[in-house]
């Protein structure tokens, strides 16, 4: 017998990350308050939930949050090192005390690196921002203890001290570790071509040192809490970030699905990034010890396609939020941080379609069905799978949907739910896409049910749809509420291809057919799809 529950029907309305959800950046971080409304709605207390691509945790932990039992299960290293340092209980006083030690001694020896003079009284001051322009420092930000902040453009001094760490980063390079992988040509962007490459020589030796002394703690969990403090701050201090000559800042933050170096780019002093950035972990971490009860997460770095580690029809439920295609090259791009952990990582393993790299919708779609083959096993009858999804290629719905039905899974509805807060490493564009993801609710019955089978025009049917809702919303839609309402009409008639076997594409039917266009609303303007072309 099923549990008795209600079916969710709408969107819930995301709520902002909590900050235990940000001691450490991760791409697709779904709302954690509408996970826990379904984790609360389809499973009751001690049910045990699956989520076999954890990512950044959020499925285990809210679990853990109302006495639910989570098994997570992830092949990128990153995942499963963000998760436990996550949920494990630490002292956090020990952890300021190592912290403090190890600042205090690196910068004592280093600080005079962020060493700049003050433009009015020619005195040594301390700066915290630098711009380059290429391969040259161009301007510093600074504060100077006598004539306050200033901007000031790079001189004969600044040249000086650079040339003198590069000098010293030549001779010592060899006693401190630092990551020299080659970028992966999938996510490489600029000419930069390793991964020492995305940071200064100052850079690499500090962080290098800062490095060398954490792991030299000895009690495991404080290290490896540091180390992943440490980690999420790295991108910070990193050469990804855009550079602003005027102000002289970076602009924000990682803000390509790339490992890259903009040809004007911002180099940060690392002492005062870091001590903040242990600020902001250490009120996560708080949090996290007052409200995780990690005895009920159980973590996996592994592939998902082989989980006979659990029992046949042993799990209440799952949810999860599968790999997508070749939207966004995560693992890829977790090199960043996995290759300062010293990770080994399985690319090789990853179920993801990528024309680049030769791994064919075939490779993708086998693999995925591995693992739903597995997800069907070891789910009790009558329970639910819910699984988000987006992705503007409706070759990926149709292998992800049909296969998922074709293990002997039932499609329930379906929802579409907004994101908490957009992402800059999305990488998708207004016209095309939409900004939230779709829950597919799925039952799991003792018999499969039989496909759905139609005689309709594809063509014809969706432009039709199109045109309706376009009528039904006054005339006009943005793209991502007009995805919101057509992909649930694609899905349900299994209208993924054209009779003669070409997968259907939304954005052509839209092009050919409606008219693309930029209306003001409200003293703002937006681009709107209308029936104009028709």
């Amino acid at each position: 017998m099923g549990i008795k529950l209600r079916q969710i029907k709408k969107n819930i309305k995301a709520n902002s990350h909590s900050k235990h959800y940000l001691l450490h950046r991760y791409w697709g971080r779904k709302a954690h308050n509408v996970v826990h409304e379904y984790i609360r709605n389809y499973t009751k207390e001690n049910d045990v939930v699956l989520d076999p691509f954890m990512g950044s945790g959020v499925v285990p932990i809210e679990c853990s949050k109302i006495n639910r039992s989570c098994i997570g299960v992830d092949l990128n290293p990153i995942s499963t090192f963000l998760v436990e340092n996550t949920i494990n209980k630490i002292d956090l006083n020990l952890l300021k005390k190592y912290f403090e030690k190890i600042f205090k001694k690196n910068e004592d020896k280093y600080k005079s690196y962020y060493f700049t003079q003050c433009p009015k009284c020619k005195k040594i001051a301390k700066f915290e921002n630098s711009v380059w322009k290429q391969k040259t420092l161009f301007s510093l930000k600074g504060t100077c203890k006598r004539c306050g902040s200033f901007n000031k453009k790079a001189n004969q001094y600044d040249g000086s001290l650079l040339k003198k760490i590069n000098s010293i980063f030549i001779k010592e390079k060899n006693k401190f570790f630092y990551p020299k992988e080659k970028i992966l040509k999938y996510v490489k962007r600029s000419d930069k071509t390793h991964m020492d490459m995305l940071f200064t020589e100052r850079a690499l030796i500090i962080l290098g040192n800062i490095n060398k002394d954490i792991e030299k703690i000895p009690e495991k969990k404080i290290k490896n809490n540091l180390k992943l403090c440490f980690s999420s701050m790295l991108s910070s201090v990193s050469r990804m970030i855009p550079g602003d000559e005027k102000k002289v800042q970076g602009r924000s933050g990682w803000v390509v699905s790339k490992l890259w170096v903009p040809k004007i780019h911002t180099e940060k002093n690392i002492f005062i990034t870091f001590k903040n950035r242990f600020k902001k972990f250490c009120e996560g971490k708080k949090e996290a010890n007052d409200i995780i009860n990690h005895k009920k997460i159980k973590i996996y770095n592994r592939s998902s396609e082989n989980l006979s580690f659990i029992k046949d029809k042993s799990i209440d439920y799952i949810f999860t939020d599968p790999p997508y295609g070749q939207s966004i090259s995560y693992f890829a791009l977790s090199m960043f941080w996995n290759s300062w952990l010293k990770e080994k990582v399985r690319y090789e393993k990853e179920i993801i379609y990528d024309p680049y790299r030769n791994k064919k919708y075939k490779d993708y779609e086998k693999r995925l069905i591995n693992v739903f083959k597995e997800m069907h096993r070891v789910l009790k009858n009558n329970r639910y799978l819910s699984l988000t999804f987006h992705n503007r290629d409706i070759k990926i719905w149709e292998i992800v949907i049909s296969n998922l039905k074709k293990v002997g899974f039932i499609l329930e509805n379906i929802v579409y739910q907004e994101q908490a807060v957009s992402s800059g490493t999305q990488g998708l564009n207004r016209k095309n896409t939409f900004r939230g993801d779709f829950v597919y609710n799925f039952l799991k019955r003792k018999k499969k049910s039989a496909e759905i089978r139609n005689n309709l025009n594809p063509a014809v049917y969706l432009k039709n749809q199109i045109s309706k809702v376009i009528s039904n919303s006054g005339g006009y839609m943005t793209s991502d509420k007009l995805y919101e309402k057509i992909i649930p009409f694609l899905v349900n008639k299994n209208l993924y291809k054209y009779k003669n076997g070409k997968t259907i594409s939304i954005e052509d039917l839209l092009k050919k057919n409606f008219k693309y266009q930029r209306i003001r609303k409200y003293d703002k303007y937006k681009y709107v799809w209308t029936n104009q072309r028709l």
